[in-house]
């Protein structure tokens, strides 16, 4: 019942919104990596046209960078969105990355009681950090520093020009570590840090937290604290700006906005915004030199180790120090001193919720700002504490400084680059991705590492790679050379495969899918030689066996694999080539989603037709498709009247159930989508007979959806007391379930024609 707000006799109205609506998916998105010419390295861009994937990546040069660039190229000629990451060439991860770790050792002091000091052990007051060391690490400095054996934090502040040794940082009040080996060049491009406090988050103040970046030129054996500054000129896009009048993408104004709520209050004084950005060569500018910017990390967090906030996926409440809430950064490790944090003690926060500890960044608008009770400190202190510690008003260089090119297109460690691509789409709050495709990587890495070679040529099957290959063309167990191949072959796959699953412990997305790939050399050797255009190979042995040898360890049905390749025109060297088919089962997938709704099967003459595909590498004919479909490799096939047509709707699962089939495994990861997104509107809610019924209208319509257009036979949302009991309750949970009768797909159509007597009654035969 509402509660009345009125005094006297009247009539007063109050809206209830039970109107909440569940989300529907928009659009199938795919994401590619690999290698190309040109572009951003270690960055997801999104690609819309052939214009964009020219300007960007430029014209394939060689085999690896022809694989990504027609793998996005067929995907354009789909209604799908496209996401990219470019691998880094060279040794080890890669241009922008090195052998050495580094840090960034921010300087501090305490202000208590209208003095400053180098005691860090108050019970209230300010914490101010100053201009930062930067120290470049071995790998042992790296993990004597992040195991904490390399120091021990200090209750006494350490003087800056003391910062010179692993064993010093304990007086520091921040840290900063460069866990990705990230490099910064002699031309600036690299990973760059800020910090702000929440002093001048007022939407009404300028965006002036940041004026200057900052980093270093030359090779370090230790520490500097002396920088060089960026000139002005070379920058595409402001540092600060006016807040009425500024440009908009000032580096100011987004570290101003990592919070997405106000913090300028006095509840909010723990709390320190840390921005890495990436500063590279802008694409679009029509100079010859201009840096633009992309914020890598966006991380908020309090200096109180013993803070917490809500969850927005409900349950208990989270941690919010912020070396808790950077942990999801593939970039920087961030460590508080502990007698700041109060790690070893309690929470320095009042009973009104006032952390009775701020922290601080000394920059110029911290001084002009004259508010004792905002800022903690008194404009009588500044002078002791610029000249102590001084201005942290920068972005500065994380990485180590690195003036190295590279010449030569060396792969590298593939598997690390992979790793770091997919962690750029690990959020699937920023990136909703549908279908993740390998893009020919597994066989890129599969035949360099056969080779031993730090270059792919798939022209050359000879030596090792040939003996490795052919050892899979067996009906019988494979030997040690073709586990060789399959298991460098299964390391690239296992990497997208953890990707897309739920289950994986190092953090899976659960909603998308694989498609893979089979190694190209089961399928065509040198630069245009079919496998089968040998007389002295057979389907079963050389081309069945070896692609069922090659899948045979993984049971997933998250992963999905099409037993062939397809050959394209390349524009640029004016010739026909092979190239992944990957890419034209995504394509077909997002045409089939457009057309109709990803729970409709991807496959056969309406929706499995492949568009602008030249040749096969194999066409099976239907004996031969039955033996792929029984190992769940799914065929594709040329119809003289249809043109080429993925016939299979298999998945990788090797055992029976719902989920062999990719039309089943899509219906739930687009029924799960928009179930988690319309569910969290709902946490926090109290748990009653109220709720759960609004819960189980609002999701009912994303299930009626499917059931009226083909999806579901039937399903049944229970929450109520049966699945919620009082126990259950107790424990601050709310349970759905969701019980759901897939549609099947009809892949096996059996018709019987029947010769009856003149005089048969057709009523009585059928039984009608």
């Amino acid at each position: 019942m509402a509660t009345l707000t009125i005094n006297s006799p009247g009539v007063e109205i109050v809206e209830k919104d039970l109107s909440l609506i569940a989300p529907s998916n928009y659009g199938t998105s795919v994401f590619v990596t690999g290698f190309a010419n040109q572009g951003p390295i270690d960055e997801v861009i999104q690609i819309s046209s052939r214009q964009d994937l020219d300007l960007i990546y430029g014209t394939p040069t060689n085999s690896a960078e022809r694989y990504f660039y027609y793998t996005v190229r067929e995907l354009l000629n789909s209604p799908s969105n496209i996401y990219t990451t470019r691998l880094a060439y060279g040794p080890g991860k890669g241009v922008g990355f090195g052998s050495k770790y580094s840090a960034l050792v921010y300087p501090v002091r305490s202000v208590s009681n209208n003095t400053v000091s180098t005691d860090l052990n108050i019970l209230s007051g300010a914490y101010v950090l100053g201009n930062p060391v930067h120290y470049e690490l071995t790998d042992t400095e790296y993990q004597s520093v992040v195991d904490g054996s390399g120091f021990t934090w200090s209750s006494v502040a350490s003087a800056v020009s003391s910062i010179s040794a692993v064993a010093s940082f304990g007086g520091a009040g921040v840290i900063v570590l460069n866990k990705a080996q990230s490099t910064v060049n002699d031309q600036y491009e690299g990973y760059y840090v800020g910090l702000t406090d929440n002093t001048n988050n007022n939407p009404g103040t300028n965006y002036d937290g940041i004026l200057a970046a900052k980093t270093i030129n030359i090779s370090l054996t230790g520490t500097t604290y002396s920088y060089i500054t960026i000139p002005n000129g070379t920058l595409e896009f402001s540092l600060s700006a006016n807040y009425l009048t500024g440009p908009g993408d000032s580096i100011s104004k987004v570290m101003e906005n990592i919070p997405n709520y106000d913090i300028s209050d006095r509840k909010s004084d723990d709390l320190l915004s840390v921005g890495v950005f990436k500063l590279r060569k802008s694409i679009f500018s029509t100079e010859s030199f201009k840096l633009a910017y992309v914020l890598e990390d966006g991380i908020l967090g309090s200096i109180d180790a013993f803070r917490s906030t809500n969850s927005s996926n409900g349950g208990p409440a989270i941690n919010y120090f912020i070396e808790s809430t950077e942990s999801n950064s593939r970039n920087v490790q961030i460590l508080v001193n502990n007698y700041i944090s109060n790690k070893n003690g309690s929470t320095s926060i009042d009973i009104n919720g006032v952390p009775q500890k701020k922290i601080r960044v000394l920059t110029n608008q911290l001084v002009t700002n004259s508010d004792t009770t905002v800022t903690g400190i008194s404009s009588t202190l500044y002078s002791t504490l610029t000249s102590a510690i001084g201005y942290a008003d920068s972005i500065y260089g994380l990485g180590a400084f690195s003036n190295s090119t590279t010449t030569i297109k060396s792969l590298g460690d593939i598997p690390s680059k992979l790793d770091r691509a997919l962690d750029g789409v690990r959020n699937e709050d920023i990136y909703d991705i549908d279908v993740v495709v390998e893009a020919g990587l597994g066989t890129i890495y599969a035949a360099a590492s056969a080779n031993s070679t730090d270059y792919y040529d798939e022209f050359t099957y000879s030596g090792t790679l040939s003996a490795q290959v052919e050892a899979l063309r067996t009906s019988g167990t494979i030997s040690a050379t073709g586990e060789t191949i399959r298991g460098n072959y299964s390391t690239i796959f296992d990497k997208f495969k953890n990707f897309c699953s739920p289950n994986y412990v190092g953090g899976g997305r659960g909603d998308c899918v694989f498609v893979a790939d089979p190694i190209r050399q089961i399928v065509v050797t040198g630069s245009n030689s079919k496998i089968l255009s040998n007389k002295n190979k057979n389907f079963t042995t050389d081309v069945y066996w070896a692609i069922r040898h090659q899948f045979e360890l993984q049971n997933t049905s998250y992963g999905i694999v099409y037993g062939n390749w397809a050959k394209t025109y390349d524009t640029f060297i004016g010739q026909q080539v092979w190239v992944p088919f990957s890419g034209y089962a995504a394509a077909a997938m997002a045409r089939t989603d457009a057309a109709r709704f990803p729970w409709i099967a991807p496959a056969g003459f309406t929706n499995g037709l492949v568009t602008n595909s030249i040749d096969l590498a194999v066409n099976p004919n239907q004996k031969q498709r039955d033996e792929l479909y029984r190992a769940n490799i799914n065929p594709v096939s040329f119809f003289p009247a249809q043109g080429q047509v993925i016939y299979g709707n298999k998945t990788l699962s090797k055992k029976p159930s719902a989920f062999d089939r990719i039309n089943v495994r899509r219906l739930f990861l687009a029924l799960e989508r928009p179930t988690r997104k319309a569910a969290q509107f709902f946490v926090f809610e109290p748990n009653t007979t109220f709720t759960r019924t609004r819960l189980v209208n609002t999701l009912s319509p994303i299930f009626d959806r499917a059931k009226n257009n083909e999806g579901l036979y039937d399903y049944i949302i229970v929450c109520d007391e049966r699945n919620n009991t009082p126990e259950v309750i107790d424990n601050n949970q709310l349970i759905v379930d969701i019980y759901i009768k897939p549609v099947k797909a009809s892949e096996f159509i059996l018709i019987n024609f029947f010769a009856t007597r003149t005089d048969a009654s057709f009523q009585e035969i059928i039984g009608a």
